[in-house]
């Protein structure tokens, strides 16, 4: 009977470690070091316009600040419309799928100096994870699709690649906040 309780406890563990997300443990200079460039050089060539629809990952967003617009939005549009439909759209893992060329060709696009790009490019590769679980600690594994949870530039950097996401049509409206996305 013990050998079923803990098979089964096994089984919950393993489902339940797929769920957690990494977070970068850096030391605090770094951390400094990467919200200078995000606020010196990444913000300021991000297109105000992309920056509107936005409630998170920035100074002026916020939850309440998203959850009111969405009541006012839906509000509004019930005024000339029997319904409104919304799609909300949740990224599964979103951080851990983040395409570092994609990217990174999108931060060339944006004009910046070629030092910020090449420090981020930097930032991005060579990076190894491991995960320590009751004192064991796994193999050192390469990270090649993400951007860690936990560091000063990944906001920001998730920030310019889901910048370019818009509606088709005007009578859509889009919000976002973090890695949802309303239409």
């Amino acid at each position: 009977m013990l050998w079923l309780l803990l098979y089964q406890m096994s089984l919950l563990l393993s489902v339940c470690l797929s769920d957690f997300r990494l977070i970068s443990v850096t030391l605090h200079l770094s951390r400094i070091a990467e919200k200078v460039i995000a606020h010196h050089w990444l913000y300021p060539a991000i297109l105000t316009d992309n920056l509107v629809d936005r409630y998170a990952f920035k100074s002026t967003g916020s939850t309440t600040a998203a959850l009111v617009y969405f009541t006012h939005q839906v509000t509004k549009m019930l005024e000339h419309n029997k319904y409104v439909i919304c799609f909300m759209i949740d990224f599964p893992k979103a951080f851990d799928t983040v395409d570092h060329v994609i990217l990174l060709s999108k931060l060339v696009q944006m004009k910046l100096p070629g030092f910020v790009i090449n420090w981020i490019c930097s930032f991005l590769s060579g990076r190894g994870q491991q995960c320590k679980v009751t004192g064991a600690l796994s193999d050192s594994a390469s990270i090649g699709l993400s951007i860690v949870q936990g560091c000063g530039i990944v906001p920001t950097l998730y920030l310019v690649l889901k910048s370019d996401l818009h509606t088709i049509s005007e009578l859509n409206d889009i919000f976002k906040y973090a890695d949802d996305t309303t239409i």
